[in-house]
């Protein structure tokens, strides 16, 4: 027994023993397999943590190319080549080590090389654009060694504004009272409401994006339940909405469904702070509407201008109601001490222009960039009793038509006491001053010395260089007769009677006055009244404003036409030496600071310094909510914010109230419009007496554009060196074009660039095989109003409360308009309780071409055919919209996208150009390094 036990413990302890060793096996077995495994594990936490490093890196540079890009419109290649040393930082991608490359190709200057194209891939797919091909590279790595490499390929479009029927900086809002129809497309990068008038069709025939909301319960002033017609939109490039047929056909015509939330993205208010998104709008946007009604959700982009950033911040996902860039800066004059080739100083139109028209009060404020110019022999003042020596050759007539030869025509000059003329405030003992503006010393009126002008040419040669025509441009004469404007040119039935040749025209004639020779006493300024600049509430006008009383400067564009080629009477002349290369035809900058006062205030964000003259009237107290409906004057108080982050009287968005600009503007009338210091543009006077006769002493001048009907405007001569066009029914593209860029308000008078005997209206959706040559027009400036070939600067006066007597006969006439228009309007603010269902509109899209006279009497229309863009708040005419008893009845609206527009070769002269970037492709290379 003994023996056995001891056998057992033997046995017992070796059997203990191979376990031990079994169970060390399979411990160091599953020690093994953690440790490999947690090898493996790191391994794969450090490639994705260097992939997602990389990914990081490559949306960084990615958007940082793209800031850029919004900054300069053509970066140089050292400056995209410096983004690449700007990698995440430590603190947002800890550690991580960055090798990045930008790769496009080079042109001959060093700078990334583009070409002409269309954009390939993006929302904007299909658009022509100067294309630069461009591929980043992001390399992250570990501190332990692990990499990732990314690529992703881009193309870098810059794409012509007018290529779009319609783009809005900011909110876009349709909210017709009648049938509208239009094609090209539409964007805006805020919100985009789509609605209708009751019983009305609202018709679109491409393609619709926002970067914000889609909203169609409402309109951009929260007003809502008044707008119960019909939205269609296109679903395809064929086949879609048929234009100008209500309601429209086509196999994909698609009638948007407006009940909440219906085809809508939003709905409920207006976003940010109110309502809720439609949760079915992506899926509606991609499938039902086949992408064709898109936002940022589906596709949409911010699309901004690439010019001087705002110092305010702006969002960077939709909505974004603050604008990242200050476009208006392209029709501002330039600053003192500012280069033509800095950034700004090259986007500037006033740097592209060929051919410019300055006035300001001083000689210091007509060129400020060009202190040395100063003492040109073509800075010309209006001094009292100066006159310009008329040759015969020039034509000055009496209206009796007889020619009177050659002669002294006088600056017209005001005696206190006679014709209406009265002594300007503060100045009772003046016996005269000059009509064409005097010098002002804190908006009083100093010396009565008369306002400057230059107008200045570009030649053709190599390199080209500046010379100024104010003296010559003078002697073919600078007055008109009483009230009627010339249509035509020198030569024809239109031409004026006075001074048939003149090109630009500062004044007319008094009423009963026949001769222009000799008599520095027969002159009236040509003032008239906009009744949306004159009152502050449009169902309680308190009379003729003197901030309704502007001063044109008309210019006869079928006259400058035939200089700019040569043509008699202009043969001889130096018009044929302008140079027309540079921009595909002719762009005329105009600028008048004429009233202007210095700006207290830095603007745009800290774009324009304070303590210059900027380009603003400040007139911004306009809205005035506290003191209700019946209000007929100022509040001197910032409106507060609403469902923007701005004021809707900042239209500069500097964050205050810029009222100073009301000073001066009664002064030329004898009226104070500054008692106590706190101005007051809205007092009243005589409009059809006093304020027909004396001269507009605060910021209140404006261009008036005349005899522009169709076949008058200015083209690139027949037979250049560019292309040899020669214009014909058969071959009307690519003889360039005529661009009128201004820092004031633009109003066109009567047919422009077209007329009734243009064989493109009435044709089957306004495409005929061949159009009527014509030139590719526009105008970019601070606010377009179009008047009818009926509108009376007389009548205007005389009937400042009435748009149906604004007009030679009651009511406007039919008149046609073709050209691209950029310019700016008003910002929406919310309908208020004692207001219409417009009030607090900015007029929509619908209005942004301003009207002033009664279309509706009559039933009229108003004929166009262009492009539009809403890119700035308007900062001189900064009037909020109005309607319907005060300021204009609507026309018939006949509006159309050209689509000679999306050929480069049709692009008017300086058409402005948005960046946009569009990936093309994105990989992970495996390819070791």
């Amino acid at each position: 027994m003994a023996q056995g036990k001891n056998n057992s413990r033997g046995f017992t302890l070796i059997a203990a023993l191979l376990i031990l060793v079994l169970l060390s096996g399979v411990a160091a077995g599953l020690l093994f397999m953690v440790t490999n495994e947690s090898k493996m594990s790191g391994n794969d936490q450090e490639a994705n943590l260097a992939y997602y490093g990389a990914e990081s890196g490559m949306e960084k540079l990615t958007s940082d190319l793209a800031a850029l890009y919004t900054q300069y419109q053509v970066p140089s290649n050292t400056e995209i080549q410096g983004l690449i040393s700007s990698p995440p930082t430590s603190a947002m991608v800890p550690g991580m080590n960055y090798s990045e490359t930008i790769s496009y190709s080079l042109d001959s200057s060093g700078n990334p090389k583009s070409a002409p194209s269309t954009i390939s891939s993006g929302s904007n797919q299909g658009l022509y654009a100067e294309i630069t091909p461009m591929t980043l590279q992001v390399i992250a790595t570990r501190p332990g060694g692990a990499t990732a490499n990314i690529t992703r390929a881009v193309e870098v479009a810059s794409i012509p504004v007018f290529q779009f029927g319609m783009f809005c900086a900011f909110d876009c809002s349709y909210h017709s009272g009648t049938n509208i129809s239009f094609g090209g497309r539409v964007h805006s990068n805020g919100n985009l409401f789509l609605t209708a008038g009751t019983g009305v069709n609202a018709v679109f025939g491409d393609k619709i994006s926002a970067y914000g909301q889609v909203i169609m319960d409402r309109i951009d002033n929260n007003a809502s339940g008044s707008w119960n017609g019909s939205v269609y939109i296109s679903t395809s490039s064929s086949g879609g909405c048929t234009l100008n047929v209500f309601p429209p056909t086509g196999t994909n015509c698609l009638k948007l469904l407006a009940s909440t939330p219906g085809d809508a993205s939003w709905s409920g208010g207006i976003a940010p702070g109110a309502g809720g998104a439609n949760s079915s709008f992506p899926s509606l946007s991609s499938s039902t509407m086949k992408g064709y009604l898109t936002n940022a959700l589906t596709g949409a982009t911010n699309m901004n201008l690439p010019f001087i950033p705002l110092s305010k911040s702006c969002t960077s996902s939709p909505p974004s109601p603050l604008p990242c860039s200050d476009p208006i800066s392209i029709i501002r004059k330039p600053l003192a001490g500012e280069a033509a080739s800095s950034v700004l100083g090259s986007a500037r139109l006033h740097t592209k222009a060929e051919i410019r028209i300055l006035l300001a009060d001083t000689e210091n404020d007509l060129h400020p960039e060009r202190p040395a110019l100063n003492g040109d022999a073509d800075d010309v003042q209006f001094v009292p009793g100066n006159s310009v020596a008329i040759p015969a050759s020039s034509g000055t007539k009496t209206t009796a038509g007889v020619l009177t030869g050659a002669g002294n025509e006088f600056y017209g000059m005001a005696q206190v006491g006679a014709n209406n003329w009265v002594a300007p405030n503060n100045y009772p003992g003046w016996a005269s001053y000059p009509l064409l503006g005097e010098v002002t010393t804190g908006g009083i009126p100093a010396n009565g010395q008369g306002a400057w002008m230059r107008i200045e040419y570009l030649d053709n040669a190599t390199p080209a260089a500046w010379h100024g025509i104010t003296r010559k441009w003078l002697t073919y004469g600078f007055s008109r007769q009483n009230n009627v404007p010339p249509s035509g040119a020198a030569g024809t039935a239109g031409a004026d009677p006075v001074n048939p040749q003149a090109i630009i025209i500062l004044q007319q004639l008094r009423a009963g006055q026949t001769n222009t020779i000799g008599n520095q006493n027969a002159f009236y300024p040509i003032n008239f009244y906009d009744a949306r600049e004159g009152v502050l509430r449009d169902a309680n006008p308190n009379g003729c404003t003197v901030n309704g009383i502007m001063n044109a400067v008309e210019l006869n564009v079928a006259n400058l036409a035939l200089w700019l080629q040569g043509a008699a009477p202009y043969a001889g002349d130096v018009g044929k030496t302008v140079n027309f290369s540079n921009n595909n035809g002719y762009i005329l900058y105009f600028s008048d600071h004429r009233g202007m006062l210095v700006d207290p205030n830095p603007s745009n964000g800290g774009a324009t310094p304070a303590g210059v003259i900027s380009g603003e009237s400040g007139l911004e107290d306009t809205i005035n909510l506290s003191l209700g409906g019946g209000d007929i004057a100022p509040d001197y108080a910032l409106e507060g914010t609403s469902y923007y982050q701005y004021s809707p009287e900042d239209v500069d968005l500097n964050g205050k109230l810029d009222n100073w600009g009301g000073a001066n503007i009664g002064y030329g009338f004898g009226v104070n419009t500054n008692p106590g210091g706190k101005p007051n543009p809205y007092l009243t006077t005589a409009c059809g007496t006093t304020g027909l006769a004396n001269a507009v002493s605060g910021a209140r001048h404006v261009l008036k554009l005349v005899a522009g009907g169709l076949g008058n405007l200015p083209t690139m001569p027949p037979g250049n060196a560019v292309n040899n066009c020669a214009q014909s029914a058969a071959s009307p593209t690519g003889c360039g074009g005529f661009t009128v860029a201004s820092e004031n308000p633009v109003y066109v008078l009567g047919h422009y660039n077209t007329s009734a005997a243009d064989p493109f209206w009435g044709t089957a959706n306004n495409t005929p095989p061949t159009q009527t040559p014509h030139s590719a027009a526009a105008i970019i400036a601070d606010a377009v109003t179009l008047l009818s070939v009926n509108w009376s600067d007389l009548s205007s006066m005389n009937n400042p409360t009435s748009p149906t007597n604004r007009s030679k006969v009651p009511a406007a006439s039919t008149t046609y308009y073709r050209m691209a228009v950029a310019a700016g309007k008003s910002i929406p603010w919310p309908n208020p309780a004692w207001g219409g269902s417009d009030d607090g509109a900015d007029g929509g899209v619908h209005n942004f071409l301003r009207f002033l006279e009664d279309w509706n009497s009559n039933n009229v229309t108003s004929h166009y055919v262009g492009s539009l863009a809403s890119m700035y708040y308007s900062e001189y005419n900064t009037g909020t919209f109005k309607y319907p008893n005060t300021v204009y009845t609507a026309p018939a609206r006949d509006y159309h996208f050209d689509l000679l527009f999306l050929t480069p070769s049709n692009l008017p002269p300086g058409t402005p150009e948005f960046q946009d970037i569009d990936s093309l492709s994105y990989h992970q290379n495996f390819t070791p390094q």
